[in-house]
């Protein structure tokens, strides 16, 4: 996405990032053999490949390192430093994507875009933390100085901890799906996610072939890419039968969710908020809701220590594009550090001279994946 902006633009809490849109487009990735070619694609789309934008921010999915990410699921190495010699970009900042989702946390109107799960006690400037259920199992925190809300987002790989079984049939599981995934561990995402909901129900049909609804089944094993959708509303149909595999599998979601979220509170006391995104929790909301639902009995299921959680608010967050306004946000403060340093320099080159030359930004939010195609985040001055 494309935005025009200007310097004097500043980001509010509970809002989202100034900006005017000028141009939006996604690509698919299949077939193409590197992010350089879509980028050069989407500038020249948008009409502004002979005036490149200024600062880029892009948010990726995968871990960045010194700038430079390789893409866990589509093999592509992406150089931000590279990509601003190639493009004439001024600087190309490179996030993870749950990085990105951290800062669209700060967009978020917490009366309108979120769930209140638990009131807590909710305290300015404290930390924030967040994991998300969607392909994958995303967690971010973020962090501000002693008496600031300047929040800084930092990455994490907290959703490839180990699981750890609650119950005879969950170490059952886990030693199954050992064999099944040929994997010598199972982490917390082999469960909390679409693809962990699929592979829980396959455990628990074979497991337990005599309970397995045979429409419901015959309709999973042909849905591809959306068999936990199915799932989800086979526990809806199968409200009335208690025993159901499809409830009891959203039931361990829920609780290993639950528990997860329990263990973010517990590492980052996130006094400022506890948020769960990604794209199963606003699907499988009413999973998640009410002191007895299994999310909320999990979380709270933490030995000695339960009772500091009460304290933690914790927010369902009920929109998706929270990665690509966390990309604007970062592309903004990134632009306004730029612009700050470069009239720094002027003072330093020609003292007590006003630098009254007009500022246009052109920013354009990228977050590229293998599943979606990329959007793409960044700025620009005449």
């Amino acid at each position: 996405m494309l935005y025009e902006a200007d310097p004097t633009m500043r980001v509010e809490s509970g809002r989202r990032p100034p900006g005017r849109l000028l141009f939006k487009r996604q690509y698919p990735n299949q077939g193409v053999s590197n992010f350089l070619f879509q980028v050069k694609r989407f500038l020249a789309d948008a009409n502004c490949e002979q005036r490149p934008p200024v600062v880029a921010c892009l948010a990726l999915a995968g871990p960045v390192t010194e700038n430079r990410c390789l893409m866990t699921n589509r093999g592509w190495v992406i150089d931000g430093y590279e990509l601003s010699l190639e493009l004439g970009i001024k600087e190309v900042r490179l996030v993870n994507d749950f990085v990105a989702a951290g800062f669209g946390l700060l967009t978020l109107d917490l009366c309108s875009e979120v769930l209140t799960l638990q009131e807590g006690a909710r305290c300015l400037g404290a930390p924030i933390a967040c994991i998300g259920s969607g392909t994958g199992l995303g967690e971010t925190f973020l962090a501000a100085p002693h008496g600031s809300t300047a929040y800084e987002a930092f990455p994490t790989e907290g959703g490839h901890v180990a699981l750890a079984p609650r119950s005879e049939l969950e170490f059952e599981m886990v030693q199954w799906m050992k064999e099944h995934l040929h994997a010598k561990r199972i982490s917390v995402e082999r469960v909390v996610s679409g693809r962990g909901i699929a592979t829980v129900y396959e455990f628990l049909a074979q497991r337990f072939p005599e309970r397995v609804d045979r429409a419901v089944h015959d309709e999973f094993l042909n849905a591809g890419d959306l068999q936990g959708a199915v799932i989800s509303r086979g526990a809806k149909v199968e409200v009335r039968a208690r025993g159901s595999l499809c409830r009891q599998t959203l039931e361990m979601w829920a609780t290993h969710y639950g528990m997860e979220a329990g263990h973010a509170a517990l590492k980052f006391m996130p006094l400022g908020g506890l948020f769960l995104a990604g794209g199963m929790t606003p699907k499988l909301i009413d999973w998640l809701t009410g002191p007895d639902s299994c999310f909320m009995k999990a979380f709270k299921d933490q030995g000695r220590v339960s009772p500091m959680l009460d304290a933690i608010p914790i927010y369902a967050v009920l929109e998706e594009d929270i990665g690509q306004r966390g990309a604007h946000y970062a592309a903004l403060m990134l632009y306004q550090r730029e612009e700050e340093q470069h009239h720094l320099n002027d003072k330093q080159v020609v003292t007590g001279v006003a630098n009254s030359t007009t500022t246009r930004l052109l920013l354009a939010v990228a977050v590229a994946s293998a599943a979606t195609g990329a959007v793409i985040a960044r700025l620009s001055r005449n």
